[in-house]
């Protein structure tokens, strides 16, 4: 360390960094505020809603489960298991379940872990499959998925609106992250998930479709609803303006097949034709002014590094949706206040008075509390056998132990006077064998002198 004077000063050489447990801990607290989806199927299903199901999860990236796999024997198993299992172990904040029986496909959307549910009724669907197959230049790109989509609610209403279309676009964007306009690179606007809600008089229609004449091949609106909520998904695509069609081709890193050219310059200026892809030189997509923008210096390069090669930095471009799908249509029919459970907070078929609903939540309540109940019953009752077990196992060892130490005690009895024993009892039984002996020679002596006697006396 150098010397200042008479003490020595010590300059520090390196740079002085934040602590990476308070970089740790705010990266963290910004994953958390993520919401985190799981798209699952419940029960059997057609093979298109395994499609579809696959879809959404595509729709929901990246911050959803792509690879998720169903165990059949979980098919069954509720949205509140799910949530149990899976809220605290791996962040999931909203649960997507598709399930299907002999008259309607349902897509329930649960916020883990208390709720509440929101449950739809599928009334059409198209798959991204399907889409791609009709476009004439289908849009597939990978680094779109890497990044949430731009969400957009349209025709929800304002603050007026009832308390149910509020809760749906409420749900609706709670289920991707909020995006920052003031931090948000332009490169990560890739896609756009669009909610429209479809406001419709259907007595009005349905007296309109009577009077006029139908064909037979016009079903689509055979089952109207007054409220439906449409749901697509579009990719963006930039493309440079002002630039010949041609240009733009060798801009986009699009090259023709130039075998049959002696030169560029035919091929710019169209005397000499080139092979091209179908659908490469395509005049389907008018121009449109409005969708015009200026690109801004960020979006020069990629997250890789590498350079843009559609647009380039502070150079106008036009702004194109693809869609890629899947595209829904729903009908919001139920409204549970729990992870599919609790009391119903909207139907949009059964109409109940106040008095009813007071009378259903009281009834919902006291189910509530008899389960509670008869769960501590249960409690009480298990924990009462089980004292009763540990008691029995207690009485059974001490019994044991009295066994045992009998034994121990009536074996060092026997090793200690079992010989002094032995040797008084044959004592015993000398004497008493000498003791009879001799009464038997008293007695025979007794008898002889008797006889004599009487001998003598005769």
């Amino acid at each position: 360390m150098p010397k200042n004077g008479s003490k020595r000063k010590k300059t520090r050489t390196h740079v002085v960094e934040t602590d990476s447990r308070i970089l740790g801990a705010l990266h963290s607290n910004d994953e958390l505020k993520i919401p985190r989806s799981l798209v699952i199927r419940r029960g059997k299903v057609e093979s298109e809603l395994v499609e579809l199901v696959s879809d959404l999860r595509k729709l929901m990236r990246p911050y959803t489960a792509v690879n998720f796999k169903e165990d059949a024997k979980n098919r069954k198993v509720t949205l509140a298991h799910y949530a149990s299992s899976l809220s605290t172990s791996m962040g999931v904040t909203h649960l997507l379940a598709i399930s299907q029986n002999s008259s309607k496909i349902t897509l329930r959307i649960g916020r883990a872990p208390a709720g509440p549910t929101l449950s739809f009724r599928i009334k059409r669907f198209t798959l991204g499959g399907q889409l791609r197959a009709v476009q004439r230049r289908p849009y597939d790109s990978t680094r779109a998925f890497e990044s949430p989509p731009i969400v957009v609610t349209n025709n929800f209403g304002d603050v007026s609106a009832a308390p149910h279309v509020k809760l749906m676009r409420i749900t609706f964007q709670n289920m991707f992250p909020a995006i920052n306009v003031s931090t948000v690179r332009l490169g990560d606007c890739r896609r756009v998930v669009m909610f429209n809600f479809i406001r419709r008089d259907v007595t009005t229609t349905s007296t309109q479709k009577r009077t006029q004449s139908t064909d037979d091949n016009d079903d689509e609106d055979d089952d109207l609803e007054d409220e439906e909520v449409e749901i697509r998904h579009y990719a963006i695509r930039t493309k440079p303006v002002g630039v010949d069609r041609k240009v733009r081709r060798l801009v986009e890193s699009k090259i023709p097949n130039l075998s049959k050219i002696n030169d560029i310059a035919d091929y710019i200026t169209g005397d000499a034709p080139a092979i091209t892809k179908p659908g490469d030189m395509s005049d389907s997509e008018a121009e449109d002014e409005t969708s015009h923008v200026v690109l801004p210096s960020n979006t020069k390069k990629s997250k890789k590094g590498k350079k843009n090669n559609n647009n380039e930095s502070s150079q106008k471009s036009a702004l194109k949706l693809v869609e890629i799908g899947p595209r829904l249509r729903l009908k919001l029919y139920k409204v549970e206040r729990a992870l599919s459970s609790g009391d119903v907070m909207y139907h949009a078929y059964v109409h109940k008075t106040p008095s009813e609903v007071a009378a259903l939540k009281s009834r919902k309540e006291g189910e509530v509390s008899l389960k509670k109940r008869r769960r501590e019953e249960q409690e009480a009752n298990v924990e009462r056998k089980r004292m009763a077990k540990e008691d029995k196992k207690v009485k059974r060892e001490e019994r044991r132990k009295e066994r045992e130490e009998k034994a121990m005690a009536e074996l060092r009895g026997e090793s200690g006077g079992g010989g002094l024993e032995g040797r008084n009892e044959s004592d015993d039984d000398e004497e008493e064998s000498a003791s009879s002996s001799g009464e038997e020679e008293e007695e025979s002596s007794s008898e002889e002198e008797e006889g004599e006697g009487s001998s003598d006396e005769e």
